[in-house]
């Protein structure tokens, strides 16, 4: 038999994928920053101290500052003359456009969910829009909001599409400032609850048009209360 060299030795790749990689400094300051401006951590109207935040996380500058150029491509943080990069403040104009992007991506969700929905994925509906409604009816703000959430989340990820899902999860994430608070609007729950109910009446009969066109209808009528109501639900900072 022949005695050829051997070549390096690799991990054997498994049915779940090749071997895990080690996250570089650069991706985790990239992931912990994105995520403290989406989640509000740093809220907007928050300027972006570079030194306070290597020193906390304990990297030199550079991981930070380039994190922040990928944040400013996506829109997440703005460079202000004289004040550095800044987490900016939502305009109305930005609530607007970003609902308006909402209809057509979770709207695109919807119907692809209805097409593609597991008979878990229907109990699953079921149990969050009995949920929504008997917390509604306990006047139990903090849970309406989770249930009405989780709907939306349950949504996006039965409609299969990783891409999708990213940018609705991106898009909710923006909106917090507002979404939580536009409950407080006199009767928006109420009437939130109504929208999603047809929802799901739609993506439990399989019809995908009309469960496209329930979501984006619930999404027009929050969009057009949130931004009609826009100066109470997102006061300037003081």
């Amino acid at each position: 038999m022949g005695g050829g060299a051997r070549g390096p030795a690799t991990a054997p790749e498994t049915p779940l994928g090749p071997p895990l990689v080690r996250e570089t400094v650069g991706t985790a300051v990239y992931r912990r920053l994105r995520e403290a401006v989406l989640t509000g951590r740093i809220p907007p109207g928050s300027r972006i101290n570079e030194v306070e935040l290597a020193s906390a996380w304990q990297v030199s500058r550079t991981p930070i500052r380039d994190a922040l150029r990928r944040l400013e491509a996506e829109g997440l943080v703005a460079a202000i003359p004289g004040r550095g990069m800044m987490v900016p403040l939502l305009r109305r104009e930005d609530v607007e456009d970003l609902y308006a992007l909402a209809e057509v991506v979770e709207g695109l969700a919807a119907r692809r969910a209805a097409e593609r929905a597991t008979p878990a994925f229907l109990a699953q509906l079921n149990a969050l829009i009995k949920t929504y409604g008997a917390a509604l009816k306990q006047e139990d703000l903090a849970q309406v909001v989770a249930a009405d959430d989780a709907i939306h989340t349950a949504v996006a990820q039965m409609a299969q599409n990783r891409p999708l899902e990213e940018t609705i999860r991106t898009l909710r994430l923006r909106l917090r400032p507002v979404y939580a608070a536009s409950f407080q609007l006199r009767g928006r729950a109420g009437k939130t609850f109504r929208e999603m109910a047809k929802l799901v009446a739609a993506v439990r009969a399989r019809d995908a048009a009309r469960a496209e066109a329930s979501m984006r209808e619930h999404l027009a009528s929050l969009g057009g209360d949130v931004a009609a109501a826009f100066d109470e639900l997102h006061p300037p900072p003081a």
